[in-house]
């Protein structure tokens, strides 16, 4: 069985802030299983780097970029992704998860930020090293405390697909494309401001009709 991220769009704006090069990771939200937006929020009176959270208006992510400064952006980026697939995959905002639950939303997560390039290949085993957590850190970030094998989940994604035919969300896929294509065409000022817009939308592409 393939799992799919519906992220209705999840970016890592890095900010640099003068000589001291401090970097500040801010998201946009994500789906959840039924396609309804899940809000990020960014909450400095949290104790958790990242945490879903659901009330009569609904669920949200919060992450708090001053928890655990020690974690890499890309670890946080990680973080951030795996609370997205929990909802995507119909987890109960708040509720504990079992291993095999986090380990499925591990994979989740880095199938789609492998798939819209916020994370490359190189990046995996990085993010496994940070997350390499002491039973006190592990109180911080979205649990239970596990061995976090990223390069399990890519070894296995790979084997899926040399596996399986193209899916039925191939067409869609390839339609979406098209159309952020159309659009690149269509840019009038033909510059770098386009080409970013494009891999934009094709990131988005990725994670409505993953092919």
């Amino acid at each position: 069985m393939k799992f799919r991220i519906l992220l209705a769009l999840l970016s890592a704006v890095l900010l640099m802030s003068s000589a001291h090069a401090d970097v500040q990771t801010t998201y946009e939200g994500c789906t959840d299983a039924a396609g309804r937006l899940v809000p990020a929020i960014s909450d400095p009176t949290i104790d958790k780097v990242v945490e879903s959270r659901s009330d009569a208006s609904g669920a949200d992510i919060r992450y708090n970029p001053d928890v655990l400064p020690r974690l890499l952006p890309e670890t946080r980026l990680f973080l951030f992704a795996h609370e997205c697939a929990r909802h995507n995959l119909g987890y109960a905002a708040g509720a504990a998860l079992d291993v095999l639950e986090a380990a499925r939303a591990d994979c989740v997560a880095v199938e789609a930020l492998l798939r819209s390039q916020l994370l490359v290949p190189e990046q995996i085993e990085t993010v496994q090293r940070d997350l390499r957590l002491t039973p006190t850190e592990w109180a911080f970030v979205p649990g239970p405390a596990r061995r976090v094998a990223l390069s399990a989940c890519v070894a296995g994604n790979a084997r899926r697909h040399a596996l399986t035919q193209p899916s039925a969300n191939q067409p869609n896929w390839n339609a979406c494309v098209r159309g952020c294509g159309d659009r690149r065409r269509a840019c009038q000022s033909h510059s770098a401001g386009c080409d970013d817009a494009y891999e934009r939308c094709v990131s988005l592409c990725d994670f409505r009709s993953a092919p």
